[in-house]
């Protein structure tokens, strides 16, 4: 009885594991003949982006490392430059790019920068094939730039406030550290003089309720660099932190987001922007170097 019931157990089992392997290889034989293969791509790549500006608009520095690509107006993603990536597209087809920056220089913190315009070109799209693309954009016309300073002209509109114990300085050529045009302006603190400290001369009217507001400049600094808003009411004034910049290596450029800070301080009537250090270690010639400053909303 035993022995019967394990042999027809058996026969069973051979049964459904030749029934299982034909049918696994017919449904497997299905999706080769059935299933498309994965379709090929055409590729497009970016070097970078170029900015033009007018005279009314200073400087055509910039720092753009992302760029926000639309195919048809859907998203394809955000790209840190430079870069080469797929698109699933054939045929004539419209292509957006978008230039992004990293917001206060955070990596983790990228964002399609408000005043600039996008570029767009319409591409045939050929597969397997590479489109090089590079996009030229503008500052768009609704931009607000409230104030400027390249240190160019004769007079200041930037100088050191009564906290500085050193003076703000402007350096011309054939000086190694200027960084464009003919002048830069520089601040130095040392074992005898540990802070430096210079504002904008003027206070500036700025929109509020989380209305965008940006601080463009280009800095130089082999000490921690802070940037402050001075918010001015008719019962107080105060300064607040925007942002630390740490060393460089060189010429570097900053997109400061103010927004935050601007309409934080809701009551005040207007902001004067400050740029500073305190060398509390007394380390010896720490300084400070900037150039081509935009406030802009």
């Amino acid at each position: 009885m035993n022995k019967d019931f394990q042999t027809i157990k058996m026969n069973t089992f051979h049964k459904f594991f030749i029934s299982f392997a034909v049918f696994s290889t017919v449904l497997f034989s299905s999706c080769e003949l059935y299933n498309p293969a994965e379709p090929t791509p055409a590729y497009i790549h970016i070097q970078n982006f170029t900015l033009t500006t007018n005279a009314l608009q200073g400087s055509n520095s910039h720092k753009i490392t992302d760029a926000w690509v639309y195919v048809d107006d859907q998203i394809i993603g955000c790209f840190e430059l430079p870069v080469t990536f797929p698109v699933i597209s054939e045929g004539s087809h419209k292509v957006k790019i978008v230039p992004g920056i990293k917001v206060n220089g955070i990596a983790a913190n990228r964002a399609q920068y408000p005043f600039y315009t996008s570029f767009e070109q319409v591409v045939d799209f050929q597969v397997g094939k590479t489109i090089t693309l590079s996009p030229n954009v503008t500052y768009k016309s609704s931009a607000t730039f409230e104030f400027m300073c390249d240190f160019e002209t004769v007079g200041l509109t930037i100088d050191t406030t009564n906290y500085s114990d050193s003076a703000l300085q402007i350096l011309s050529l054939p000086d190694p550290n200027v960084f464009e045009g003919s002048k830069s302006a520089i601040g130095y603190t040392d074992p005898t003089r540990f802070r430096f400290e210079c504002a904008t001369i003027d206070a500036f009217e700025l929109p509020k309720g989380g209305s965008p507001v940006f601080l463009e400049f280009n800095y130089k600094c082999n000490f921690v660099l802070v940037v402050s808003v001075i918010a001015q009411g008719t019962s107080s004034i105060q300064q607040f932190p925007a942002l630390y910049l740490n060393p460089t290596n060189g010429w570097n450029k900053a997109y400061v987001y103010l927004t935050p800070t601007v309409s934080g301080a809701f009551s005040a009537d207007d902001y004067k922007i400050v740029w500073g250090m305190s060398n509390t270690i007394g380390q010896d010639s720490a300084a400070i170097l900037l150039d081509n400053i935009k406030l802009i909303h």
